[in-house]
């Protein structure tokens, strides 16, 4: 069995196509990471949201309670 590539810069270079492959790699990566940054992003956002949401209902019932009761 022959190795494909003998040294890590032919392997860098794939031949004439390597800049083409890192690059395709760059971008794939990149998304992911920037997807995972949203991801996490709008999660802490809808967790804050909710949050207030929460408060504000308990507001809303501890006042209703309140005057129903006098």
């Amino acid at each position: 069995m022959q190795p494909y590539f003998y040294s890590v810069s032919e392997f860098i270079a794939m031949g004439t196509h390597g800049v083409f492959v890192w690059s395709c790699w760059a971008i794939t990566v990149g998304m992911m990471l920037i997807f995972i940054w949203y991801s996490r992003k709008q999660r802490q956002a809808l967790i804050k949201q909710l949050t207030i949401q929460q408060a504000r209902q308990a507001q809303r019932s501890s006042a209703a309670n309140k005057s129903s009761a006098v």
